[in-house]
């Protein structure tokens, strides 16, 4: 008895091994950091009453980045399979519909940095597994740059069409946090003047006062504007919505978007076209998946914030398209180019990469 369970313990442990081996070979883990200066502003000035000059400009900090991430992701023929990998290079696997093998890819990243002044942390996670006739994906998104977070389980029916196209069909379920689509400031201002937000919502009071141009005789009239602390913020109308306003119309949005945020998801039909053409001298590799026809669900009383709501129909077009196009025209002479369009909800990511290469 003993014997047996020690052989079937030895079986277990090796066929353990042998899974994680299947399942972490060619995995690669990496990690990054990079910094560059911002573009930094022209340069300003103040001059005081006594007659000292005084330089303004305000200094941006370095863009920054640093990232890491574990990945098992096939390339195809036309990438660099020998470069140094550091998280910031594009794999098309991740976009298309096909990779260049079957079985299990995946990536989990995560970075961190700075960007003209303005800090993010972008991550995202993708798992997927391509059968020979059937594709599952897991993914999930925050791209803090273009503020687009979601998650999303995809599973599709995979009808290759002879050797170069791929057609795939099935439902994607996307889950997000953020009204897409509504604006709250937009709303409020279709019911009520712009001032009342400023007297109603943050204290700000108006005192009206004219004036006389002694020169021309011409009267007319302004309003000065104050917090609620009673300083003296902007001595007119055009003043007060140049340098003032425009700050408490994105506090407003942001203060009214955190109330509505939280449990919303769509469940989605999907079609995928994949061709792929890849010879040493040309190659042609073109992607895509349109999502046409949503199902919203939301948390209770939340259904009216829906981008269901906010279009009135359920089936607006959602997609993720690409492609990519390389040809050596002779020996010296080489063009490519790259295209990434992704488009959910109301936001919009583009890539749109060209180029030519001689070489002497």
């Amino acid at each position: 008895m003993k014997k047996l369970l020690l052989l079937i313990m030895i079986f277990s442990l090796n066929a353990n091994a042998q899974f994680f081996k299947k399942v972490f070979k060619y995995s690669t883990v990496y990690g990054s950091y990079d910094q560059s200066n911002a573009i930094q502003p022209i340069k300003s000035f103040y001059v005081t009453q006594e007659n000292e000059l005084q330089e303004t400009t305000p200094r941006i900090s370095s863009d920054a980045n640093y990232t890491f991430g574990f990945r098992k992701l096939a390339f195809f023929d036309y990438e660099d399979k020998d470069r140094f990998y550091d998280g910031t290079e594009t794999n098309i696997g991740q976009k298309s519909n096909e990779g260049n093998t079957n079985g299990l890819e995946y990536l989990f990243e995560i970075s961190k940095g700075k960007q003209q002044g303005i800090n993010f942390k972008n991550s995202k996670m993708f798992l997927r597994y391509l059968g020979k006739n059937y594709i599952a994906k897991v993914e999930q998104i925050k791209n803090e740059l273009v503020d687009l977070d979601y998650k999303s389980a995809d599973i599709r029916l995979r009808l290759p069409i002879g050797k170069k196209f791929s057609l795939s069909i099935g439902s994607i379920y996307r889950t997000y946090q953020k009204a897409y689509g509504v604006n709250p400031i937009q709303s409020y201002l279709e019911e009520n003047q712009w001032w009342d937000l400023s007297r109603y919502y943050y204290g700000h009071s108006d005192i009206f006062y004219t004036w006389e141009n002694t020169a021309t005789g011409e009267i007319g009239g302004d309003y000065f504007w104050y917090d609620n602390q009673g300083t003296l913020l902007s001595s007119s109308d055009l003043d007060y919505r140049n340098n003032v306003f425009g700050q408490l119309v994105n506090r407003y949005n942001n203060e009214q978007l955190e109330l509505i945020s939280g449990g919303y998801a769509n469940l989605s039909g999907i079609i995928g076209l994949d061709f792929y053409h890849y010879r040493k001298s040309f190659w042609f590799h073109a992607y895509g998946s349109v999502l046409p026809i949503h199902k919203t669900f939301a948390e209770s009383g939340k259904n009216k914030y829906s981008y269901e709501s906010f279009i009135g129909k359920n089936d607006w077009v959602d997609y993720s398209i690409g492609g990519q196009f390389g040809i050596d025209i002779n020996k010296k002479l080489g063009l490519f180019t790259e295209v990434a369009i992704q488009k959910y909800w109301d936001r919009r990511i583009e890539v749109l990469k060209a180029g030519i290469n001689f070489k002497f």
